[in-house]
Formats: C-alpha cells, structure tokens, sequence
C-alpha cells in the first residue's frame, strides 16, 4: 500500500478501493490504534505487519462511520477493542443491505464480512488520552454517525467522508453536510487533513478541498432547486449528465458517476420536502 508519514508515530495508508485512507497511530508503550481499517485482507495484514514492526499492536479500531469501506475490516483485526460515534450502529443495521448491494456491483467477488458491534459508543467532544490526545468530534451529512478525529498536539485531523475529493450524500443531507463542511472550515486551523478518500492536505489546500466540497454542494442545491422549480422529475433528472449540471468534467468512471447521480437523487428528495 502507498504510505505516508504525517508526525512522529503517525501514518496513513491507501487502499486500493476508492483511494481510501486508514491512519496508524502509535499510542502509549505498545498500543495503536487504527482509524477506518482496510476492506482487503491482505492491506490489512500489511498494516498490521509495519506496526509489528515497530512493536505496535493495533489494540484499537476507531470507525469514522458505517459505510462498508470504512468498517467491513474491522474484520482482520478480531482482537481490538471498536470505537464510533453512539448511532453508528443504528444506521449501521439501516444501511446493510444498501451496502452489500453497492460492493455486490462494485466489488462483485468481495465476500462481505459481519459488521463487527463497536465496543465502545462516543459522544462529541469525548477524548481519550494513550499517551496521545484524540478528541472526538460527531460531523452529520454524509452520514449521520459522522465521526472526526483530532490530534491537536500534531495539528491532525482525520475527518472520514466529511472531505472527499466529490461529497456524497447517499446517507445524509445536504442541508447538514453543508453545515459540517463550513463548521469543520471555521475550526481548522490548519495542519494535516486526512479525508476518507484521496490523499492527505496540508495548510491552504486542507482549507481549499474543504471549501470546494461547499461549493460543489451549492452548485447541486441550486441544479436541483431550478428542476424542481421547472416541474422537472426525478427519473428525468437523472437522465441529464453531470457536467450538464455543471457539477463535474466529462469522462466519469463508474464509481464518480454513481455519486453523481446519488447525490441528485438525495437531494431532489430532500429539497423537495422542503419546498
């Protein structure tokens, strides 16, 4: 897997699926803890092998929401202690068939383990203190079990699918992942962005992917509030390509262009709710 060092006992990895980013983090004596585990077997054993190497063992899983990717490699690691947000696992059992049916068609021979049951549920602004200071920050909008993670003595924050190179709303809000995005853009300051999915930020760049993902989600509230306004429906939404909408480049693979089109599913229902 490609890694990258962030601070002194601190690492992110990238899976192969969706560029996805867990982050190592080296604790007190022995201990690690590992946020947003791999989906693959083998990425796994990778990281638990570099933490072996460093006398590390991964005593810790912190999941950052329920999503398939993010949670179905708490798997590999059978002997840690599971930490998330205290409705993850209501929306955990909402979603599981949602979910299995997204990596049945993206990942068609992915054997889909059990969701592991986290052992320990947070509230914001909960810490924990292992030789490092980790707060817990909850974050609605893409889904409602959001959960950031802050280092503020290394100037860290690993902010799951909060940030991802195109927001997605196939679990939340619009309205509330907005909120969090400007929040999370008024408390930054500054330091390493982890996003659930691409690579690691720094600085101007942490700030300007946060305000972009802000500015995509305008772009998709006003596309959607001018179809509604139009007497526009659903299915034929859909049928107009994003970069009609002016909300993406042409040429999408697959995976962005099922994003796009959930996203405006998303939030066609919601502002129609509203309207």
């Amino acid at each position: 897997m490609e890694r990258e060092d962030l601070a002194q006992g601190v690492w992110i990895f990238k899976s192969r699926f969706a560029e996805m980013l867990s982050t190592l983090i080296g604790l007190d004596g022995k201990r690690a803890a590992l946020i947003d585990p791999p989906m693959f077997a083998d990425e796994a054993a990778e990281i638990r092998g570099f933490a072996a190497e460093r006398e590390l063992l991964v005593d810790f899983l912190i999941l950052t929401h329920a999503h398939g990717d993010h949670v179905y490699g708490a798997a590999h690691f059978p002997g840690a202690l599971i930490i998330a947000h205290r409705s993850f696992w209501d929306f955990s059992r909402k979603i599981e068939a949602t979910d299995q049916k997204f990596f049945a068609r993206f990942l068609p021979d992915y054997e889909i383990p059990e969701v592991r049951c986290p052992h320990l549920l947070l509230e914001d602004g909960s810490e924990m203190r292992l030789g490092r200071r980790l707060i817990f920050r909850h974050a609605h909008g893409h889904s409602p079990d959001g959960l950031m993670v802050e280092l503020p003595d290394e100037g860290i924050w690993i902010v799951g699918d909060v940030v991802i190179p195109t927001p997605l709303l196939s679990s939340g809000s619009l309205v509330e992942l907005k909120t969090s995005l400007r929040e999370l853009l008024e408390r930054f300051p500054g330091g390493v962005l982890v996003p659930g999915h691409g690579r690691a930020l720094r600085g101007d760049a942490a700030r300007g992917a946060i305000a972009a993902n802000i500015e995509y989600l305008e772009r998709l509230e006003s596309a959607v509030r001018d179809a509604i306004a139009k007497g526009i429906e659903l299915d034929e939404l859909l049928e107009i390509a994003p970069e009609c909408l002016d909300l993406s480049p042409r040429d999408l693979d697959p995976l962005d262009r099922w994003i796009h089109r959930e996203n405006l599913r998303r939030a066609y229902e919601e502002l129609l709710r509203s309207a």
